[in-house]
């Protein structure tokens, strides 16, 4: 028996270099085992078997899945393919999807500047006329750092998890299940967490840049108007209990 936590990859942020559970993975253990053949192969990367070994493990699952529920896979429904289209066109034009893109893009537009960098090469300049203490550098350049990672990671996570969470709520598969157990309410919690974490960030750039107080406000603006949207649509999210993370 494995000491795998079921379905523990599904409502996380995919940042497993800062997970405490990637040992009670199953993604993070067979991304683990291709990474060690990638080690031993330097083709591996390039070639289209670790596509092909991940779609067959993707397939197995949503075959297994589907024998569970009685669907036939082999089946096409025209109704359900228009139902589908439906929902997407209902998804793209949600609120929430809007405003997370409109966050994307001042986010994007922000950040192609280079400004942080600039700010970190100002700062190791002045490690070294003396004018700030290696310290006080240090502290800094990490801030900065740190607060750069965390925005790049979450600011197309966050477009991504809304949209999936939207769909799973536009499709009801899960309207026979209770509130509590219902996956989209999870995928928009870690979507919140992933929210909080970016204005986190944000807020401790504006330490650093007076003169883009104006700019980062309206970065920071949209992006409350995305967890705004987010709590609205999703009011009982925070009834679902992430595997792990939450129990």
């Amino acid at each position: 028996m494995d000491n795998f936590i079921s379905g523990i990859h599904n409502y996380c942020d995919r940042w497993c270099e800062r997970c405490v559970y990637t040992d009670r993975c199953r993604v993070f253990a067979m991304e683990k085992e291709d990474r060690q053949v990638a080690a031993n192969d330097p083709k591996w990367e390039t070639s289209l078997e670790p596509i092909a070994k991940t779609l067959q493990e993707a397939i197995k699952l949503l075959d297994k899945m589907a024998r569970e529920k009685g669907i036939d896979l082999t089946k096409t429904d025209p109704e359900f393919e228009k139902e589908r289209a439906e929902q997407k066109t209902a998804v793209e034009k949600h609120p929430l999807t809007q405003k997370s893109m409109a966050y994307l893009d001042l986010s994007r537009q922000w950040l192609e500047q280079g400004l942080v960098k600039i700010c970190m090469d100002k700062i190791f300049e002045e490690v070294e006329l003396g004018i700030r203490t290696m310290q006080e550098g240090e502290r800094e350049i990490l801030l900065l750092r740190e607060s750069l990672e965390v925005i790049r990671w979450y600011h197309h996570f966050i477009v991504v998890k809304s949209h999936r969470a939207l769909m799973g709520k536009e499709g009801g598969y899960d309207k026979q299940l209770p509130e509590k157990e219902r996956g989209y309410n999870g995928t928009a919690k870690i979507t919140r967490i992933a929210i909080e974490r970016s204005l986190r960030a944000w807020a401790t750039l504006l330490g650093f840049f007076e003169e883009e107080e104006s700019a980062l406000f309206r970065i920071m603006a949209a992006l409350q108007q995305v967890q705004a949207q987010l709590e609205q649509t999703f009011p009982d999210m925070d009834l679902f209990a992430r595997p792990g993370f939450d129990q």
